[in-house]
């Protein structure tokens, strides 16, 4: 018998630390990955979230969000998932989790960078309700030595329950 897995995503602790750099290193190749994670934590109004797989098995970490909500702003630093997980749900529910949170947190506008070669990205932002409204040219510096543009995106929230409005 198959068991469909369970998606969870809570908030992340400074426990959770080790788990978040192991996830942001599969994702994005980071050879500092655990120096990453603390840099986007460090400011004021920052936060991260931990999403997990499991049925009946132990919880394995599947993807992250770090952000930070300023007043009535969410800016979304970093989002990543696993390779084994891409394509199951785990984005969609991190993006639900962070839109949640941000409007807890009073945010009416949440914003966010995509690279333009990144269109399993850029599908899952525009599936969430995200829109295009901006471009930064030559933003990211790939491995390659290659530039690519930055979009700039923004979801407005409805303060009481994070739904697009």
């Amino acid at each position: 018998m198959i068991e469909e897995e369970e998606i969870s995503v809570r908030m992340a602790s400074p426990d959770d630390i080790d788990a978040i750099a192991w996830l942001y290193s599969e994702s994005f190749g980071s050879t500092r990955p655990r120096d990453d994670v603390e840099q986007y934590l460090k400011p004021d109004g920052t936060w991260a979230l931990l999403a997990t797989m499991g049925g009946t098995e132990a919880m394995t970490p599947a993807g992250f969000v770090l952000a930070r909500t300023i007043l009535d702003e969410t800016e979304v630093f970093s989002v990543g998932v696993v390779p084994l997980y891409q394509r199951r749900g785990v984005g969609e529910t991190l993006m639900k989790g962070t839109q949640h949170i941000a409007a807890i947190g009073g945010a009416r506008t949440i914003f966010l960078e995509v690279g333009t070669d990144n269109p399993a990205a850029q599908s899952l932002y525009e599936k969430s309700g995200y829109t295009i409204v901006g471009r930064r040219p030559d933003y990211y510096l790939r491995d390659d030595g290659k530039r690519v543009a930055a979009l700039l995106l923004r979801l407005t929230l409805d303060a009481q329950n994070g739904i697009n409005s």
